[in-house]
């Protein structure tokens, strides 16, 4: 991070009282544009000086002499600074050229550059609490609800990048192998469906035990030395498209066991995710009109019955389990399925069927995760899934990586607190 970053931060959001030149204030027009480069903080900004517009770069410092302690005055490039901008003038500043850079004071509050200091400091996520909720929680939330349209950009940039093709049924996909994995699962599901094009399977989509076999067998969960008949019989059919389609299954061993219920141990919810491929029509039919009730009727579809019995190869249950329970529902409609409606809406210019897409995470209840929590516990409290999705955006993006001056909610708080 820059030394001057938190005068960036004031100057880049106008959170100054006001600017003196020479004791007299001066109007800013345009702050300009942050540079990230060597050079000049500030290109292309605009100030009024009594009547005369001035335009070029600007250079911020605490103090004027820091210019010089930067060798500024050997550097051609400032020699476009239009404006020196610090907090104490103590002494007079001279470009290349010899020509004298005029220098301006920027009042500010004490407070408020003090409280960013110790943002800028601090080494823990949300450090800006409780100070933030001065905002008060439901306006935080909705100032979180900015960052859902960018989280949901994102997850489809990464499932293009992942997916084979960027056609909706693939993306689709994706997304539910995903999130299929019980979260501790989720990354080597998503290999399993890297390695395993969805081309291949939707030639056999009228084939459940094929698809079965391929999906099971690819996550390297069928052994040479099969348990029961019913793996036996799979472990004969995935040999044979694995010659046929020349797969490389995942290595045994990549799947996590530790505190996993016996019914989302990883076999069964691919047993689970090859019946609703198996209905893959009906879903995409009832997600190109967000027909929710017949979206959750085939995300519920009961497996096959030897995993409406079994949680794995040769293990029964205890008594017999139809499809996904309602949390694991709940998670593929936030995670998957609300995804694919927006992407399908935006690929074919719907922008009514897009915002009804985004609607659905209103009528959602919030995730309940690690991070979702740790909001809780500093006083903000997720009302539905489109303010849990918010502030995971807001967490990962943000509060984890210390990224505080680049946070959109940092700039609404330091226009309305008392630290102006």
């Amino acid at each position: 991070m820059r030394p001057e970053s938190e005068l960036h931060f004031i100057w880049m959001n106008r959170l100054f009282r006001q600017v003196t030149l020479q004791g007299e204030p001066i109007e800013v027009l345009d702050v300009g544009e942050l540079n990230s480069h060597d050079g000049p903080d500030f290109a292309l900004s605009r100030v009024r000086v009594g009547h005369i517009e001035w335009a070029g770069s600007v250079e911020i410092h605490r103090r004027a002499s820091e210019w010089e302690a930067h060798k500024h005055q050997l550097d051609p490039r400032y020699c476009s600074v239009v404006l020196h901008v610090v907090l104490e003038a103590d002494r007079e500043v001279y470009d290349q050229e010899g020509r004298q850079v005029p220098t301006a004071v920027l009042d500010i509050s004490p407070d408020m550059l003090a409280y960013l200091e110790r943002l800028v400091q601090g080494n823990k996520s949300l450090r800006c609490m409780p100070e933030m909720l001065t905002l008060g929680e439901e306006p935080l939330l909705d100032l979180a609800l900015e960052l859902l349209p960018e989280r949901l950009e994102e997850k489809l940039a990464r499932l293009r990048d992942r997916s084979e093709s960027d056609h909706f049924n693939s993306i689709l996909y994706h997304t539910l192998m995903r999130y299929v994995g019980a979260h501790q699962n989720n990354e080597v599901m998503q290999q399993v469906a890297e390695s395993l094009p969805y081309n291949y399977l939707k030639k056999h989509a009228s084939d459940l035990v094929a698809l079965e076999a391929m999906l099971i067998g690819q996550a390297g969960l069928l052994s040479e030395t099969p348990r029961d008949e019913y793996e036996a019989k799979l472990l004969e059919e995935y040999r044979f498209y694995r010659q046929k389609f020349g797969l490389t299954p995942l290595p045994a061993g990549s799947f996590r066991y530790l505190r996993l219920r016996p019914p989302s141990f990883p076999a069964r919810m691919l047993g689970i995710v090859a019946m609703i491929l198996h209905h893959e029509e009906e879903l995409l039919s009832a997600l190109s009109r967000l027909d929710k009730p017949v979206i959750e009727q085939t995300l519920r579809l009961a497996p096959s019955p030897y995993w409406q019995a079994h949680f794995d190869f040769g293990r029964r249950l205890k008594g017999q389990r139809a499809g996904i329970g309602r949390q694991t529902l709940t998670s593929l409609i936030i995670n998957a399925i609300v995804p694919s409606a927006y992407y399908y809406a935006q690929k074919v210019g719907d922008p009514h069927l897009e915002q009804r897409a985004l609607d659905w995470f209103y009528r959602l209840q919030p995730e309940q995760n690690q991070y979702v929590k740790l909001f809780q516990q500093n006083g903000l409290h997720p009302r539905h899934a489109a303010d849990s999705q918010a502030l995971l955006q807001l967490y990962h993006h943000y509060c984890e990586p210390l990224h505080c001056l680049r946070c959109p909610l940092a700039i609404d708080y330091f226009r309305h607190c008392h630290h102006r």
